[in-house]
């Protein structure tokens, strides 16, 4: 038995959690889980805003879809209802900095007190303590990374980008393209910020009807990196212990 269990230790001990990245490392970067399930998320950046936030959560909780908001600190202490709101509907909170601060070439001090701060203000508006990041612009490096690591956070990129921001595609346009780049495991950015729109707001109801005729189910970005773990660890269990049915709990 223990010539079984020390080498699941040893993988288990070597493979990074998604979840709960080690404080003294690096923040780990998802930006499409690894799972064989028809699963994708959405996620909407730079809210909350009193024209869009609004008509996106009616979108989703008409579609009984749950989403994953990563929210500017600046945007939600103006408009904490929609924050409460955010969270009475079983939304996934994620931060997106107290002023949208873009963290590279930041100092250690500073990212930490961006990073902190926002985390205080969702926490006052009753959301739980963030654990996910969204980089504003994408944009980081080595110093940001390792400060967000220690914070205990996870930094979540994004597998299809249709630049909703720039108001150049309708919602059709939109639609089609995320209908096309679909895959299992994929995360898709939206925004329901100040640059919101129409056009968004109607997509993601095109988005929601087309795939899940397709097979596919919405879910949060905290739920999507337990699918991954379930992977990883149905691969752990069956590299050492070759030849065994998984359990129901293994099976993806």
């Amino acid at each position: 038995m223990i010539r079984i269990i020390a080498p699941l230790a040893a993988l288990l001990a070597s493979w990074p959690l998604w979840g709960h990245p080690a404080r003294t490392k690096s923040a780990p970067i998802i930006r499409q889980a690894v799972t064989t399930q028809k699963v994708l998320a959405l996620t909407f950046d730079d809210g909350p805003s009193l024209k869009w936030t609004p008509k996106i959560l009616a979108v989703l909780n008409k579609a009984h879809v749950k989403a994953t908001f990563f929210i500017i600190g600046s945007h939600a202490t103006r408009r904490p209802q929609l924050v409460h709101e955010e969270v009475k509907d079983h939304m996934n909170i994620g931060s997106h900095g107290a002023e949208h601060l873009i963290l590279r070439r930041e100092s250690a001090a500073v990212i930490r007190q961006e990073v902190d701060n926002n985390a205080q203000i969702l926490r006052s508006l009753g959301a739980p303590p963030p654990t996910l990041y969204r980089l504003p612009g994408g944009a980081s490096d080595a110093i940001a990374l390792k400060v967000l690591g220690q914070m205990g956070y996870t930094v979540v990129g994004w597998s299809i980008d249709r630049r909703d921001w720039r108001h150049r595609s309708t919602a059709e346009e939109l639609a089609a393209q995320v209908e096309r780049e679909a895959s299992p495991g994929a995360i898709v950015i939206f925004h329901d910020g100040p640059k919101g729109s129409q056009a968004t707001v109607a997509a993601v109801q095109m988005i929601i009807s087309a795939l899940t005729k397709q097979g596919y189910r919405f879910v949060t970005v905290n739920q999507l990196l337990a699918l991954e773990h379930q992977a990883r660890t149905h691969v752990l269990f069956r590299h050492t212990f070759p030849g065994s049915p998984p359990t129901r709990e293994h099976r993806l």
